[in-house]
């Protein structure tokens, strides 16, 4: 007599490996995730860049002054001056906190994930940002484009 079936060993063997494909899966796309707002924080300062330049192009007065501020649109920080220059539509927002201001104690970073520029004098301004992981877009960590 012979009686068809799984035995409880083989259950649990194929049970194991499918949750271990599962924890694999989720760590992986976590990782995907985080390099790709990294990739998207890159291009963002790319593209403040660019809008800096054109502003710069068309100022008489060089790059807008700041003490420090973390870009964005509202009204009266450095964000609406690249706005009402025509030189960016939107100043880009952070991929990770995109409707809401940042905030000041994640990963032991004082800006958060905001880009945040300074430019004390009119020839040479820094962007700072933070990237989540290490990756092609850069090493985890604060980083800080100074220009020109």
């Amino acid at each position: 007599m012979s009686k068809k079936g799984f035995t409880l060993i083989e259950l649990l063997v194929v049970i194991s490996i499918i949750g271990f494909l599962t924890v694999a899966s989720v760590v992986i796309f976590n990782i995907v995730r985080m390099q790709s707002r990294d990739a998207m924080r890159v291009a963002n300062v790319a593209t403040i860049n660019r809008a800096l330049a054109m502003y710069l192009n068309e100022s008489t007065t060089g790059y807008p002054a700041s003490a420090g501020e973390c870009l964005s649109n509202s009204a009266g920080d450095v964000g609406a001056i690249l706005m009402a220059a025509e030189v960016i539509v939107k100043i880009p927002l952070d991929p990770l906190w995109p409707n809401s201001a940042p905030d000041p104690d994640v990963a032991g970073d004082s800006d958060g994930f905001c880009y945040y520029y300074e430019s004390n004098n009119n020839d040479v301004y820094y962007i700072s940002y933070y990237l989540e992981s290490n990756s092609k877009a850069g090493s985890a960590g604060p980083h800080t484009t100074i220009a020109p």
